[in-house]
């Protein structure tokens, strides 16, 4: 496909990029190949490809709805806070994603466009593992989905004598499902506690006993980014 996206803007990037490389010993050889030639070349096609798929769908929209987001502030702010987030993917589905949560802010009204904007900062908080684990408890929801967590490579729990690459592997896995619990995407369902008392607690995991699950702002975002629960129709 050619289109005025595809005019060579690569050469003002890695001019401007070896300017600011001159004075670092270790931009030489292949180094200095990677940050002049190949990662301003990346961020030029992800940003192509998401403004060819944004186009698209403001392609979709109707006439006057699609001119009026064009000259809307709030809205080209958002158009340009995805391109930030679009230059910084690193997968295709990533800025599929992107493009969704971007495409449906274009479609609300102006009092809802800014309250919006804060699914687009989540995103940009959280990375594609993160992404996949949401997702799989999301799935998982209700028992709906048995296998969420197969298309994850969830580790197994560490047991006795288990060496320090498992222990690692679930120190990394806890700490994405840990930042999600901390920006209220997952939450923890401490089930049915008697009136003054306390859920059980865990000494081992330093804290209360209770099972995570998706948040409703979690399943939210799933749904602004296009991905589909299997109980949300």
């Amino acid at each position: 496909m050619s289109d005025d996206l595809d005019t060579n803007a690569k050469d003002r990037l890695v001019a401007a990029t070896r300017g600011a490389l001159a004075a670092v010993p270790l931009a030489g050889g292949l180094l200095g190949e990677l940050v002049t030639e190949v990662i301003p070349g990346l961020r030029q096609d992800r940003i192509v490809t998401y403004l060819r798929l944004l186009e698209q769908r403001v392609a979709a929209m109707e006439d006057a709805q699609a001119k009026a987001a064009l000259v809307d502030p709030e809205k080209i702010d958002l158009i340009e806070r995805g391109g930030f987030q679009a230059a910084r993917a690193t997968s295709p589905e990533r800025i599929a994603h992107i493009v969704d949560v971007v495409a449906r802010g274009l479609e609300a009204d102006e009092a809802e466009i800014m309250r919006r904007k804060r699914l687009m900062e989540l995103l940009g908080e959280i990375d594609d593992d993160e992404v996949s684990i949401l997702t799989a408890y999301g799935r998982s929801l209700a028992g709906m989905d048995r296998n969420a967590f197969a298309a994850i490579s969830r580790p197994d729990p560490p047991h006795l004598g288990a060496g320090r690459e498992v222990i690692d592997q679930n120190q990394l896995y806890e700490l994405g499902k840990n930042h999600l619990l901390r920006m209220g995407l997952l939450e923890r369902n401490y089930g049915n506690v008697k009136k003054g008392h306390l859920p059980e607690f865990d000494a081992k995991a330093g804290g209360f006993k209770g099972n995570v699950q998706i948040s409703y702002l979690g399943r939210m975002l799933l749904r602004e980014m296009g991905i589909e629960l299997p109980f949300e129709g």
